[in-house]
């Protein structure tokens, strides 16, 4: 069984692909090409995801959720990449699901009030990480947050 968390960007979507004991079997970064125009970014990250799902047998994955803060292009930008995300975890029969942020970090820290920084410093207390930065992989290990609620939920059988 593995569960994938998607941290969704315009910039760089992290991802995190964990086994059911919480051992990350893939993690990394998506960077999305400056040059491209919008179409373009979401499909270059479609097809990075998808290679995902065709690599690991996914039996869960959760996506965080934009929430109405964001700047309204921003947002709007977003909502397109993980309405695409929705889409083709669809088309693998993946049960995926939307999360905002405070309720993946409530499940990982035990409180929603967490902050990307709080996640970046538990996720290198937990795994051995050399060489991160925090602010240039924040997206990485906030989608490893998001991978460990999605095994949690799962193994409590509770929806995000």
């Amino acid at each position: 069984m593995f569960f994938l968390g998607l941290d969704p960007s315009t910039k760089c979507t992290g991802y995190c692909v964990m086994d059911e004991k919480y051992d990350i079997v893939e993690s990394g970064k998506i960077d999305i090409p400056e040059h491209e125009d919008e179409a373009g970014k979401i499909f270059y990250q479609i097809e990075q995801i998808e290679a995902i799902f065709n690599k690991y047998k996914i039996t869960k994955a959760l996506c965080e959720d934009q929430f109405s803060k964001l700047n309204i292009d921003t947002l709007k930008k977003l909502t397109r990449v993980s309405g695409t995300i929705l889409y083709l975890a669809r088309k693998h029969k993946i049960d995926t699901s939307l999360i905002y942020p405070t309720s993946w970090r409530k499940v990982f820290h035990g409180s929603g009030k967490a902050k990307k920084e709080d996640t970046f410093h538990k996720v290198l207390a937990i795994y051995d990480f050399d060489n991160l930065v925090f602010k240039h992989d924040n997206d990485m290990t906030d989608a490893i947050g998001i991978a460990w609620a999605c095994v949690d939920l799962h193994k409590e059988g509770v929806a995000a």
